[in-house]
């Protein structure tokens, strides 16, 4: 009776809907999802966003949580900004069943937030790829729609942007061609930073030197992705300017990618940095240096209570 009541009061715009009736929307049933989809199309577009944007934050804080369904009513509705609040919903699923749909909308959607938004959500099954958990045709349609969007010249280049970095997961000889042509012949500074998220993702050290040299770069956007790009190679080749970074750089964010890096590098040289950062860092780091010791030190002792 719980979904039945916080069905009719989403269909009320003057109600607010509390978290419990919110919580009532997760793990539908097929009859439960035909029901919130005639409600929701006689939604207010205002109205369909704030409910997505509440159901992702209380995703966010709570794993046991399931709106799945739900969003997948969001990503075919009618509206982009729906759509991509939608996939942005779905941050954590694999199912195969929305690679054809994601395909699609990488290609096919008008809007660019939404084809950024789904090739954000590819690069999920890129890393799955990878890994061999998606079957050899699923595989493929997602590295095709891939590469095909970083192909376009047409393509807005945020997009071609995400898409590079996505692409970067899936290891290869083509991937990794199209990764140095898109960083050395583009014009563009996001095709660049994609390109070195790409190398982050590839976690292939081969890259390092580009990214060593991107850490200097006059661009804030580029040393975050530099950063975070060292920290996912995990060499520590990369801890002493790591470490200067998130000493002197004149971009918080940017001492804060160098941070997490030197977290997810580990080992003594980077637990150092760290600490010395403690003291001699900037005070408002102090959140961020703690708990890249704290994930330091479980990567060297998963066992170990902290």
């Amino acid at each position: 009776m719980a979904f039945e009541d916080s069905l009719r009061d989403l269909a009320d715009p003057a109600k607010r809907l509390g978290s419990k009736q919110l919580i009532s929307f997760g793990d539908l049933s097929r009859d439960e999802v035909i029901q919130f989809k005639e409600s929701w199309t006689g939604l207010e577009t205002s109205r369909r966003l704030s409910v997505l944007s509440e159901l992702t934050d209380l995703a966010e804080d709570n794993v046991e949580l399931n709106f799945d369904a739900v969003f997948k009513v969001g990503v075919e509705d009618e509206d982009a900004d729906v759509r991509a609040a939608a996939l942005q919903g779905l941050f954590e699923y694999e199912g195969s069943d929305l690679i054809p749909r994601l395909t699609q909308m990488l290609r096919e959607d008008p809007d660019p937030e939404v084809r950024r938004q789904s090739a954000v959500a590819l690069g999920r099954y890129a890393l799955a790829a990878e890994f061999d958990r998606l079957s050899d045709s699923d595989a493929r349609a997602v590295k095709e729609a891939l590469t095909e969007s970083i192909e376009d010249l047409d393509e807005d280049e945020l997009v071609r942007a995400r898409a590079i970095e996505a692409l970067g997961a899936i290891s290869g000889e083509d991937t990794q061609n199209l990764i140095e042509s898109i960083y050395v012949e583009g014009d563009s500074l996001w095709l660049k930073v994609g390109a070195v998220d790409a190398m982050g993702r590839s976690c292939d050290e081969v890259w390092l030197p580009i990214i060593m040299r991107e850490m200097q770069s006059p661009s804030p956007q580029m040393r975050n992705a530099a950063a975070f790009a060292a920290g996912s190679i995990g060499e520590e080749g990369a801890v002493g300017m790591l470490a200067e970074m998130a000493l002197a750089d004149p971009d918080q964010d940017v001492q804060r990618a160098a941070v997490a890096a030197l977290g997810e590098i580990g080992g003594q040289r980077a637990k150092v940095a760290l600490k010395n950062l403690l003291f001699e860092g900037d005070d408002d780091l102090r959140d961020d240096i703690q708990e890249a010791i704290t994930n330091l030190d479980f990567g060297d002792d998963p066992l170990r209570v902290v």
